[in-house]
């Protein structure tokens, strides 16, 4: 059944990054990297700081793949959960992140491949949810699809 998973992640991510690709709106201008950022700020940082974040996942310390801010763990532990996001805080977030992407094979990142259930050609992830899933099930999920917008600009 694995070999199955893989087989499928092997032919729809491709699919679901070129529909997504040609469907995706490029936010901010400047060149690419500014560009990455502002949508790296605007729709990616969101998502993993709600479905990532939490202090005994990649909010943690211990972890190298951590995402920050408000409501979950903050990069300066001096500030209260409640406070906005700092420029800090999404830099380190956005440097992690990007840490995260296969430059040569960006469908093989683990910041996409990781999160994603193995039955949907993703790869060992440890955190699951209370009914032992991984964070995306589907590689057509609304979320997983604004990491793989991203991971693909940042990779072209």
């Amino acid at each position: 059944m694995k070999l199955a998973g893989h087989i499928v992640f092997a032919i729809s991510l491709p699919l679901v990054v070129l529909l997504s690709v040609s469907c995706a709106s490029v936010e901010g201008e400047g060149p690419p990297a500014e560009r990455d950022r502002a949508v790296f700020d605007g729709q990616v940082w969101p998502v993993l700081v709600r479905d990532c974040g939490f202090s005994e996942c990649h909010g943690s310390s211990e972890r190298f793949f951590r995402v920050v801010g408000p409501g979950h763990e903050r990069l300066d532990p001096a500030m209260r959960l409640t406070e906005p996001v700092t420029e800090a805080e999404l830099q380190f977030s956005f440097d992690r992140a990007r840490s995260m992407v296969d430059m040569n094979d960006p469908r093989q990142s683990p910041l996409l491949r990781k999160p994603l259930e193995v039955s949907a050609g993703g790869s060992a992830h440890e955190g699951t949810d209370s009914y032992g899933m991984d964070v995306y099930r589907r590689v057509d999920d609304p979320n997983f699809l604004v990491l793989v917008n991203w991971v693909v600009s940042v990779a072209q």
